[in-house]
This record gives C-alpha cells, structure tokens and sequence, in this order.
C-alpha cells in the first residue's frame, strides 16, 4: 500500500542519512540507564545543528532534555512530544532497540517540520533516559514535564507490528527478614531461621496464585540467603517484581504480599521489613479511536498490525500516560522472526541490517503522518483526550 502523504516520505528520504548516523552511533556506544551522558550531549548536539533550543537536563532527570524548535519559542499554541529513547543493556547493547526508537522520533519530527511547517502543533522532542531501571519518565512526570503537552508519542522495536504497547503496571517489594544467628548443629534451639520466614513467604504468594486476579502477576528471586550452611541464617533478603493490568489491582496485590510477609514473621519468630526501590510504573491506556488511527497508518506503510493481545510487560512510559495520552504502536525489525526478542544479541543484530534501515524510514512516517492527522483533526484528538481524562479521573 503506497503512503497517502508523499510530502512526508519525500522529506523523510531528505533527512534520512543524518539521522541514520545518529541511530548508528547510538548503537555502537551503548550506555545504559542512568550513565547516558554521552548519548544525551551527541543527541543534543545534532538537534542544535538542525535548529533547535536545546536545554538539558530537564524536569529533574540527568541526561535528559528538551528540544524546541528555535522560530517557535515564543509559541502559545497547543504542543506534542515526541519522546526519544537512548538508554541501553547491560552485555547485550541496544537489543532494546532504543537506539533507532530515538532515531524514529527524531527523523519523524524533522520530516514534519519540513513538510508542513506551518502545522498549528509544536512538536517538541523530549529525552528520556533510564527507561530500562531508573524509570525516567517516572520521576520527568512526577515532576511536570509533560503537563505542558496535548499528548505524547514514541515507537518500540519488537518481533512485530503493533498498534499500541499493551504494558501492566508495576512496582517492586525488597523484603529483609532478620532472625537469630546459632550454630545449625549444636545450638540450633537458639536460632531464629531467617531463610524459613523467606521460605514461608514464598509458599504463601505461590498459594495466592490460584485465588488472583487473572492479570495479576509476580516474580522473585532470593538475593541474599544466608551466610553458611552450618549458620542458621540471620538475615536473607527477597527481591519481588509485581504486575497488574491497573495501579488499583497493583496496589491490591502489594496489600496482600506485605500480609504474607508478616504472616511468615510472625510464624518463624523473626521479624520483616521492606522497601520500595522503584517508582511506581502505570499501565498505558489506549482508547479504541486512537489505536485504529495508528493501526491505519501503519498499514499505510505496508504493515500488518497485529490484533490487541493484552498487557504484558512494563515501562515507565506507562507514567506518561497517567497525565496525557501516549501513542506507542511497536514496529517490527526481525523480518517477523518470533524466535528473535527484544534483549536478545540477535535483536541487536538486526539494527546492523538494512530492516533497521525500513524500520527507521516506517516509523517516521507514521510519527509524522499522526502528528498530521491529529493536527488537521483537532476534534479527534479532543476525542481521544476526553476519552483518556474519563479513564484516568482527571479533569480537563
């Protein structure tokens, strides 16, 4: 199917090599979250060289930013984001893909300046880093910055095509129980086992699984268990991820973990504290409207999308959505091969190949044809908007 706006693809092509380099050195100066300082100032440096006022950090995230064009800052219209992704792996690089989700961004803005460059919409770009452990756009939402902004947009790497990231909310429980240290063999009447309260614990969330919410989800691991064998453990320490379709059921779940854990204290005589190490992550919320618009574009370009599967996994992007509307549709760059994943090396590898090449001249022009349409169509994004404040309980 041939795009229906040969503007844009035309000044897609005419940015293309540019930004390609962008997403090319990105790649191959993998930083991961929280030390993308370099990644951030290579960033910046080009979005000046193409006109704009750059500021960074911005809404109090180190190495993020904010990128507006220069003959619009005076502007007293309505305004977008486009959200630029830069955080990479531990080992395994850019097999998030973060380094061309940047380049998408960047290339769909730059096309749409020069194709319509009277649009009624300020697109600004926005950097987010941390994405993959600090949750950035946790603490960059928490802190303002994208209230100023109509509605948000970004587009993910994946195995396919997708309309909209379909993500949980999520958060995570430290756990440290603390018992008694006594010798296992000879003393061990003097002991208060640690491991025991640890192991109580995780039987009873493993007991909870029958009786849950069916999008309830949650996943653990024993970070410290113990000094020795021939020690009864005095201290073990539990790390636990959880997930639910909504904050609410989230929060749910959290209430009854945190019974467990103080139920097993209570059983085994020692005793249990807990933290919170990460923000809170949202679920996105996609109203219907808004992912047939994208779905229609994205067949514009030849792809597929596949139908709404429900939620999955989390991002902190879920956290831009609790104030604004977020259009995150997901492009394939595998060649649709479901054995290759996001944060695998054979994901990364594909951003070497000429479908990282297909996957970057795509999601410009659907960056920019939606930022088009909902400019062209401003009851549509009203509609979209009322749609999403109902959701969330906010007034507009």
């Amino acid at each position: 199917m041939e795009n229906r706006n040969e503007k844009i693809t035309a000044a897609t092509e005419s940015h293309f090599a540019s930004v390609k380099a962008v997403s090319a050195w990105l790649t191959e100066h993998p930083e991961v979250s929280g030390e993308e300082k370099e990644s951030s100032a290579y960033i910046m440096r080009f979005l000046e060289s193409q006109g704009y006022t750059v500021t960074g950090p911005y809404a109090g995230m180190p190495y993020s930013f904010l990128a507006i064009e220069t003959d619009k800052l005076d502007w007293e219209g309505p305004k977008a984001a486009f959200l630029c992704e830069y955080d990479a792996l531990p080992e395994v690089g850019h097999a998030c893909g973060h380094s061309y989700s940047c380049g998408i961004s960047l290339l769909g803005a730059l096309a749409l300046r020069e194709a319509y460059p009277d649009l009624p919409v300020r697109i600004d770009l926005v950097g987010t880093p941390g994405e993959e452990f600090w949750g950035g756009k946790c603490v960059m939402t928490d802190n303002g910055g994208f209230d100023p902004y109509e509605y948000a947009a970004m587009i993910h790497l994946c195995n396919e095509d997708r309309a909209e990231f379909e993500v949980k909310a999520s958060n995570d429980r430290y756990f440290t129980f603390k018992g008694k240290a006594a010798h296992a063999a000879d003393a061990p009447e003097q002991g208060l086992n640690a491991l025991n309260a640890a192991r109580l614990f995780m039987d009873a969330m493993d007991m909870w699984r029958q009786h849950m919410e069916k999008d309830w989800m949650f996943h653990g691991i024993v970070d410290y268990g113990g000094a020795a064998p021939n020690v009864v453990p005095e201290e073990v320490r539990l790390d636990y991820f959880y997930r639910a379709d909504t904050l609410d059921g989230l929060y749910r779940l959290n209430a009854i973990s945190e019974r467990c854990a103080e139920g097993a204290a209570l059983a085994t005589g020692t005793k249990v504290s807990w933290e919170q190490r990460y923000p809170d992550y949202g679920e996105i919320y996609t109203p219907e409207e808004a992912h047939q618009l994208v779905a229609e574009i994205l067949r514009e370009t030849g792809r597929n999308p596949v139908p709404r599967k429900g939620p999955g996994g989390s991002s902190d992007v879920g956290n831009v959505s609790l104030r604004i509307p977020v259009f995150h549709p997901m492009l394939d760059v595998t060649g649709y091969d479901k054995s290759v994943t996001m944060h695998d090396r054979a994901f990364e590898a594909c951003l070497h190949t000429e479908k990282a090449d297909k996957v970057l001249r795509d999601g410009a022009y659907v960056m920019a044809d939606l930022a088009l349409r909902l400019a062209e169509e401003p009851a549509l994004i009203e509609r979209i908007r009322k749609d999403h404040a109902a959701y969330r309980g906010i007034a507009l």
